[in-house]
């Protein structure tokens, strides 16, 4: 398992999802100082929600019930010599919190913050779409994982098809089937 290779951070561009709308965003929970003591919080990443202790973590793979979150966190910019939605990312020493949505059956985004599990390359992925379906898990470290079989733990998220950020980067379009 390899992340796709992209020009900074994860991003993620809304298509039609129904957190949005009917309200069901988390923005009062910190990043998990442990989980995220090495590893930036990007967009576009799946994470799980630990309402009762006011944490976002990474999910994980023993515990059953969990509540999963798309991170779709305001982008800062830091940098005036650095703009741009790629150079955003989130630290758990930070004071801003994350903004993430609770993920529903029929939810659809795009983004670049991609595991291309067994597949060698976003081509690759594009190739086994011509010819099947291909599925995406949550991964423990936050970025969903491709593969050809659907997930037996989590929601069950479908690749639609593959595509670009508006920065020209290669990103995946995803549709969750399951919660």
């Amino acid at each position: 398992m390899a992340r796709m290779t992209i020009s900074g951070y994860g991003q993620v561009e809304l298509n039609n999802v129904a957190f949005r709308r009917d309200g069901r965003i988390e923005a009062q929970c910190a990043l998990d100082t442990t989980d995220f003591a090495n590893v930036p919080a990007e967009n576009g990443m799946i994470l799980r929600v630990k309402k009762a202790d006011h944490k976002i973590c990474f999910a994980d793979a023993s515990a059953a019930n969990q509540l999963y979150a798309l991170n779709y966190s305001t982008e800062h910019i830091y940098d005036e010599r650095t703009p741009g939605l790629k150079n955003f990312k989130l630290e758990a020493k930070n004071d801003f919190l994350p903004r993430v949505g609770y993920l529903a059956a029929g939810d659809l985004w795009t983004t670049n913050c991609i595991d291309l599990g067994s597949y060698a390359s976003a081509s690759a992925v594009a190739s086994a779409l011509a010819t099947g379906t291909v599925y995406a898990a949550v991964g423990t470290q936050g970025a969903v994982v491709l593969g050809s079989s659907a997930p037996s733990v989590g929601p069950v998220i479908q690749v639609i098809k593959k595509t670009t950020m508006p920065d020209g980067q290669d990103a995946f379009q995803l549709q969750v089937l399951k919660v």
